[in-house]
This record gives C-alpha cells, sequence and structure tokens, in this order.
C-alpha cells in the first residue's frame, strides 16, 4: 500500500463511521418513536422496545452503509480538493482514478462486509425481532386460519390448501400435495383433503399416491395414512417468512417451490437480486460520490457533500421505483434488471465523470 493510499483512506474512516452510526440512529429513533407513540407500554415493555431496536440494527445497517460511504467518499475528496491537495497529486502526474482507486477499495470491503451482514446476520435477528413482537402481541397475535402454505418437510415439499388451529400443538390440514422426488426423472405425488399435525406428527388421512417418470404416469393408486415425523413452530407455518428473514440458500428453495406451485415469484427473485446489489452500491456511491466532491468541492466545504447526499436519495428513489413498480407490480423489468438498473445507471455516471475530470 502507498503512501497516497493510506493517506486517503485516513481522511475516509473517521466520516464514514460518523456518517453511518448517525445514519443508523436516526432510523433506531424513528423505530423507538412509533413504539412510543403507537404501542401501550403496558404490552410491550422498555426492555422489550430496546431489544426490537437492538434485532433491527442489522437492516438498518445493511441499508445505512451505502450511505456511509457516500458521506464519507465526499468529505474526504471535498477537503482535498478545497486545500488543493488533488492539484498537487495531478501536478506529479497521478490521474483522478488513481487517486479515486482507494475510495473504490475501501467501498469493496464495506460492500463484501454488509453482504455478510444481510446473508449471515440479518436473517436470525430479523426472525427474531418479528418473534419478538408477535409474543409482545405487536401484530395481534399469530392467526388462527391461513390459505395456501407451502412448507419443506423432510423430503417431501408440502402444499397445503389451508391450515387452521384446533387446540395446542395441533393444526387441521385441508387440500394437501406432497411432492418427493426419490431419483432423477422421478417424481411421487401424494394427494389428501385432510389431515393434522400433533405434537412434531404429521398424518396425511388416505392419500392417493401417484408415480410419474419423465412424462409417464406409472402408478396411481390410495394407500395407507401417510405419518411423517417432523416437529416445527407452528409460527413456521402460520407466518410465512419474509425476504429479509431468509437466506439466499432459502430464498432459492422458496422460489422453486412457488413456482412448483403455479404462484407468481416475482417479488422473492427481486429480493434475490437485492441481496447482491445492496451492497454492490456501495462500490458504485464510493466511486460516483467523488465526482461530485471534485466537481464542486472548491465551491465550499460541503457543497460537494450535499450533492453527494442528493445523490444517495436520487438513487433509493430509482431503486423503488425500479425494484416495485417497474419491476414488482407492472413487471416491465425482469428481477435481475430490477434489481441492478440503478447501480448500473450511477456506476455509469461515475465512470463518465472520472473520465471528464481527466
Amino acid at each position: 500500500m502507498k503512501k497516497l493510499d493510506r493517506y486517503v483512506l485516513r481522511e475516509l474512516l473517521v466520516p464514514f463511521l460518523i456518517g453511518t452510526v448517525a445514519v443508523v440512529l436516526m432510523f433506531q429513533a424513528n423505530l423507538l418513536i412509533f413504539q412510543f407513540k403507537n404501542v401501550s407500554a403496558a404490552a410491550f415493555p422498555l426492555s422489550a422496545t430496546l431489544k426490537l431496536v437492538l434485532l433491527r440494527t442489522p437492516q438498518f445497517l445493511n441499508l445505512t452503509l451505502p450511505v456511509g460511504i457516500s458521506l464519507a467518499a465526499s468529505l474526504a475528496i471535498s477537503r482535498l480538493a478545497r486545500d488543493a491537495e488533488i492539484n498537487a497529486v495531478r501536478s506529479a502526474g497521478t490521474p483522478i482514478l488513481r487517486l479515486v482507486l482507494p475510495v473504490v477499495a475501501f467501498g469493496v470491503l464495506v460492500a463484501i462486509g454488509n453482504f455478510y451482514l444481510a446473508e449471515r446476520v440479518m436473517p436470525t435477528s430479523e426472525r427474531e425481532a418479528r418473534r419478538l413482537m408477535v409474543d409482545m402481541t405487536l401484530t395481534g397475535g399469530v392467526p388462527e386460519f391461513k390459505n395456501n402454505v407451502l412448507i419443506r418437510l423432510r423430503n417431501y415439499s408440502a402444499s397445503f390448501g389451508s391450515v387452521s388451529r384446533a387446540g395446542p400443538g395441533t393444526i387441521r390440514l385441508q387440500d394437501i400435495l406432497l411432492i418427493e422426488r426419490p431419483r432423477v426423472d422421478e417424481v411421487w405425488l401424494y394427494t389428501a383433503e385432510s389431515g393434522e399435525y400433533t405434537n412434531g406428527v404429521w398424518t396425511m388421512r388416505k392419500p392417493y399416491f401417484r408415480m410419474i417418470k419423465g412424462d409417464l404416469l406409472v402408478l396411481a393408486r390410495p394407500v395407507e395414512d401417510l405419518v411423517i415425523n417432523e416437529r416445527i413452530s407452528l409460527d413456521e407455518v402460520f407466518l410465512e417468512p419474509i425476504t429479509t428473514e431468509q437466506t439466499l440458500e432459502e430464498l432459492r428453495e422458496s422460489i422453486q417451490q412457488r413456482k412448483q406451485a403455479g404462484w407468481d415469484t416475482t417479488t422473492a427473485e427481486v429480493a434475490l437480486h437485492t441481496r447482491y446489489s445492496v451492497p454492490a452500491s456501495c462500490v458504485v456511491f464510493a466511486l460516483a460520490a467523488p465526482v461530485f466532491a471534485i466537481w464542486l468541492g472548491r465551491r465550499g466545504g460541503f457543497v460537494g457533500v450535499l450533492f453527494s447526499i442528493l445523490l444517495v436519495f436520487l438513487y433509493y428513489n430509482a431503486f423503488v421505483i425500479s425494484t416495485e413498480i417497474l419491476g414488482g407490480k407492472s413487471s416491465v423489468l425482469s428481477p435481475f434488471w430490477a434489481a441492478w438498473l440503478p447501480n448500473v445507471l450511477f456506476l455509469v455516471f461515475g465512470l463518465v465523470g472520472i473520465r471528464r475530470l481527466e
């Protein structure tokens, strides 16, 4: 690592930490205000509220780290531009891209950390946060009835038309479909009108069995009651996991199960790609934010920073439009492009800006 790299990284570190912590505190304060305004202190005591804020912090960080990179890059490069240090570096024959390179390297490191956070920490913390909210009756408790439930049971992909509570630790099952793939090009299907789950035991009443090899139905006959021993939490049945609570492997499995059932998977596929694109935006901001800082650095210490904050708002608005509208409701874009289009646009902007500065 050269002296220039160390110098730029030192300039980045403090504003990155301050900016990230400040924005996370804003998210936490917003959650606290919501809790105190809308939730009874008797139903949700202060200790539970503080635990909820702590559990939601990984998701806040996932959204905040790109903002921290943008602020850090803007402040660091603005100071170098304001004090004419960039001119000194360029007069020595060093191109602008070389000056931005340590900023991009720092963005790559933060992006890797953000991806690890989103994949390893956030799903667990989000599940615990929702479980805490259910336990403290914030969501009104777990529902008594639910339609169209998909879960994994040992070797089976299980689909239930409806599930309903029948007592402590017991649920009734209706319109059952079990899918098993014992070998390549071979599928076993079990269908049953009803069944039940009681304390870890799944019972499918008088199922009808079908064996399919390739496109050929080989066997079809009724069989005895099918019993599967696998204990689950009833919350897993009545409260379907949201995408922030799932790892990439769980997301892919959920998408595959939904496709097999003929359900729409657009939202889940967009969430799958955003698991990569949000951390990657750290690199995009590390490249694009210095362009504003250099262009506007001589107009004042915080003008470049102001425009970089504007850049963040523009990015997140473009991100919401792309993922929720163009790639979600209207399906104008494929899930991949819905997640990655804002990154591509702002990356092109950063590269063109650096080219013009050169």
